[in-house]
């Protein structure tokens, strides 16, 4: 009876072989199987690709005859190159096409049929990255920013962001974007992103927050990353420097105080004409602009002056000589 057993399998083999049994994909992949068959016999039967565990209740999902399921036009395909062998061919796959298939041949009284097992599942990640959306700078003027996180493969990612602590990392929220602004930092912490789907998982490098001014709203924080650019508040956080003047009149001159973020300066002027230039300092224009309008303003006295003393002069000279002229 074995004998016999081994006898008609060597035949069916004989009559159909394909080059794989067992097929592995993942979600979004494709995948073809080629096999031959006796064309001096089945060159003109019908051919099919049939999905279920067993060959005698399995379902025809498409034929060499134009028919294809419905859920299967598009992304399936069954050629007969004839002496090239027959090709199957399916793309686009799903979790739901994984089972057992059969390829099948018409034939009188029992089908020649070969079985393969197709396991299609989700492509696993890889180490996710995660870069600032937009300039880093922004963290020195205390600006919201957006750590963004991506995984270049995998199917179906999800993504979670930690802040590392002990004995245990905290969970911040199930997004691929963390926003940072003021008031979340409070203090210097560690964040980490994690990518992860049904057959693996992984973690992003580290990026370190360093809260280099706390604040409500004005905070300056600074970021730090394996693969992150360099950069440095310090250099970009100078205290703003604040010019305030006052008058205090003493006497017949007046003392000008000015002071600013780093030291206080005292200054005694004259009354008479500083008032109106520090009038306009007060307002918010340079004092360069003042000693410029003034400069003007004198030498356009000067001349008006100069003007007006010759035409005098010259008037005058005239009447004299008028005078004399009608004396004679």
């Amino acid at each position: 009876m074995r004998v016999l057993y081994l006898v008609l399998i060597s035949q069916v083999s004989a009559q159909l072989q394909c080059e794989k049994s067992i097929i592995r994909a993942t979600v979004g992949g494709r995948f073809n199987v080629a096999c031959t068959y006796n064309t001096n016999k089945f060159r003109f039967s019908k051919k099919y690709w049939c999905f279920g565990e067993s060959r005698n209740y399995c379902e025809t999902v498409m034929d060499t005859d134009g028919f294809t399921k419905a859920e299967l036009k598009n992304r399936a395909q069954i050629t007969d190159a004839v002496y090239r062998g027959l090709q199957i061919l399916m793309t686009r796959l799903q979790l739901r096409d994984s089972g057992v298939y059969w390829v099948g041949i018409d034939k009188i009284y029992a089908d020649i049929m070969f079985k393969i097992q197709v396991e299609v599942t989700e492509e696993a990640v890889i180490r996710p990255k995660v870069w600032p959306v937009g300039s880093p700078l922004l963290t020195c003027g205390g600006q919201p920013l957006t750590l963004r996180c991506r995984s270049e493969r995998g199917t179906n990612v999800q993504y979670s962001w930690y802040r590392k602590a002990h004995p245990e990392a905290v969970l911040l929220q199930t997004t691929s974007d963390l926003p940072l602004h003021c008031a979340f930092l409070t203090q210097d912490g560690q964040f980490v992103c994690s990518a992860h789907n049904a057959v693996s998982r992984e973690h992003s490098n580290a990026v370190f927050v360093h809260v280099l001014q706390p604040g409500h709203k004005d905070c300056v924080y600074l970021l730090t990353s394996e693969g992150f650019e360099s950069y440095d508040c310090k250099t970009t956080t100078t205290p703003r420097i604040t010019t305030t003047m006052t008058t205090v009149e003493v006497f017949s001159s007046t003392l000008v105080t000015q002071s600013s973020g780093y030291e206080d300066h005292s200054l005694c002027v004259n009354q008479t004409w500083m008032e109106g230039v520090f009038f306009r300092s007060w307002s918010g224009v340079p004092l360069w602009y003042d000693i410029i309008r003034w400069t003007l303003f004198m030498i356009m006295m000067v001349t008006t002056g100069l003007v007006h003393m010759c035409t005098r002069t010259r008037a005058s000279g005239q009447r004299l000589t008028h005078k004399h002229q009608k004396h004679i």
